[in-house]
């Protein structure tokens, strides 16, 4: 898929998992400010492919190039935190140059004769780091998570979903890999997040199986089958339209191909009688023009 300004450029990967390939030298862009949407059957290679992008898991063939400098969130399928961090302290911990910041501070203030305090406080009001922990709140509230110094050890995996989908999006990055982002939400979560990645200018890739939520978030959708890439570029309505579209014409191309075929099988069948009266009839002919009064 062609991109202008691209975020991130994916050319000819393949990923094999034994003898099996999960995708044959599939290449894709996203662009800044896209929203896409990956779509592939289940256990057909997404979450890999994700994992791969993040750097959690290798590949045999291809190139990643992300832009230089770009920041990159993942929320993984199965996050997993310290079980003695508070909760707000997690959503420091897989942090920006905000965070490493306030943790600064934090280590400054609690250190003898506070070091270097002076410089950390001008640089905190620089980044308006003093806002960051607001926000930090302000998303887990969003997301019913309201008790801030509770232990990460005594969530639930949905909480820890939350938690580790509200650490995601305090850091703000420039493309956000999401996957399975509305697992563990309700619907008053699902619509806050919707309209917060809508109003947000990050770039996005998403695997999800609400389809309502990647029909109104995203503006691309790749599919993944039989180890292809597919780009449509539209909603995931646009896409249903666009792929039956395609299953149309590869059918019709099968019908025609097996129609060619099952012709020229009939015509080889008729091949060796055809072989076999010829000979005899012309054999006939020349005996007939023999036998004609002035053949000499």
């Amino acid at each position: 898929m062609a991109t202008v300004n691209p975020y991130l450029q994916v050319d000819g990967l393949t990923k094999r998992i034994g003898d099996r390939v999960l995708f044959d030298r599939i290449s894709f862009g996203i662009a800044e400010g896209q929203r896409v949407g990956l779509i592939a059957k289940n256990g057909t290679g997404k979450s890999t492919l994700l994992n791969i992008l993040s750097g959690r898991e290798g590949y045999e063939e291809g190139s990643i190039v992300f832009r230089r400098d770009l920041k990159v969130g993942y929320l993984e399928p199965s996050p997993s935190y310290p079980p003695d961090l508070k909760v707000i302290e997690a959503c420091f911990s897989h942090g920006n140059e905000v965070t490493h910041l306030i943790r600064e501070y934090e280590k400054g203030m609690n250190t003898p004769g506070n070091p270097q305090l002076e410089q950390i406080l001008d640089r905190m009001e620089r980044e308006k780091a003093w806002d960051y922990e607001n926000r930090a709140k302000h998303i887990l509230s969003q997301l019913k998570i309201h008790s801030f110094d509770q232990k990460i050890g005594t969530l639930s995996g949905g909480q820890l979903k939350r938690v580790a989908l509200a650490n995601v999006l305090i850091t703000e990055p420039d493309l956000l890999i999401l996957d399975e982002p509305t697992n563990h939400l309700d619907l008053d979560m699902i619509e806050w997040l919707e309209d917060y990645l809508k109003r947000s200018k990050l770039s996005l890739l998403m695997v999800t199986h609400d389809r309502y939520f990647l029909d109104r978030v995203c503006s691309v959708i790749l599919e993944l089958d039989d180890c292809t890439m597919y780009a449509y570029r539209g909603n995931y309505s646009y896409y249903l339209q666009k792929r039956q579209e395609r299953i149309d014409a590869t059918n019709a191309e099968i019908a025609r191909a097996n129609n060619l075929y099952r012709t020229e099988l009939d015509w080889m069948r008729r091949m060796p009688c055809a072989r076999g009266i010829r000979p005899a009839i012309a054999k006939r002919h020349f005996m007939n023009w023999k036998r004609r009064p002035n053949v000499r």
